[in-house]
């Protein structure tokens, strides 16, 4: 039925959108007329990387929609994992694609280690932390932190931007569900990732949430059992 391929047909065109970017930026470069000097070179190097990692993250996410949808759950492949030091580096590669937001980490010391699927998790930061980003267009702070219980560790990403109004806290965890606003028109998204990041914290037990209002940023929580 259209009702149901139509979100499919959506999330290839945005596939298509840094494709078409990646190919135009490589053709610039590589012109036989043309005699580029450093900065520029770097500087499209730097938009053809950027656009790669958009394209991977979009992929990923379109991935585990599928599993998801045929198998009806996630498997998960758990190890000890270190959620502050996932965070630091995915703090680290956000940094370098952005000089209008700072960011802070700010996790309890000790942190606890707990046992997850590492590469899920990394995941939900990174789609956490991507959308922080985006509905944040003005810059600000950008916080990721943690704390932990006896029984819970709970990690968060906190940004100052265009907040969610109580409607769209109710379906933002929803699958291709997208905040109707000028913002999100402007903005690339599929979505997936609040309704993935969802789907890979229930498989590990734990919960998500999110505290909001509008122009007041948006703070997500994540709860995971600590084992």
């Amino acid at each position: 039925p259209r009702s149901t391929l139509f979100p499919y047909r959506r999330s290839s065109d945005l596939l298509k959108t840094p494709v078409a970017i990646i190919k135009g930026y490589a053709a610039t470069l590589s012109r036989p007329d043309a005699r580029w000097d450093r900065k520029t070179i770097q500087d499209n190097l730097g938009v053809i990387e950027e656009e790669a990692d958009r394209l991977n993250a979009l992929i990923q996410n379109l991935l585990t929609a599928s599993k998801l949808q045929a198998q009806g759950d996630l498997s998960l492949t758990k190890t000890e994992v270190l959620v502050d030091e996932l965070a630091e580096l995915a703090v680290e590669r956000f940094t370098s694609q952005t000089n209008k937001h700072k960011f802070k980490l700010k996790f309890q010391s000790p942190y606890p280690m707990i046992y997850a699927d590492e590469a899920r998790l990394r995941q939900v930061i990174d789609n956490l932390l991507s959308n922080a980003v985006k509905y944040s267009p003005d810059g600000g702070i950008i916080e990721v932190g943690g704390y932990a219980t006896t029984t819970t560790a709970t990690f968060y990403v906190r940004d100052s931007g265009v907040g969610l109004s109580e409607e769209d806290q109710r379906h933002i965890f929803d699958r291709f569900y997208r905040v109707d606003s000028k913002l999100s028109s402007k903005t690339q998204g599929s979505g997936l990732g609040l309704y993935l990041s969802k789907a890979i914290v229930q498989a590990h037990g734990g919960t998500i949430e999110v505290k909001s209002a509008p122009n007041r940023g948006s703070t997500f929580f994540v709860h995971l059992p600590r084992v």
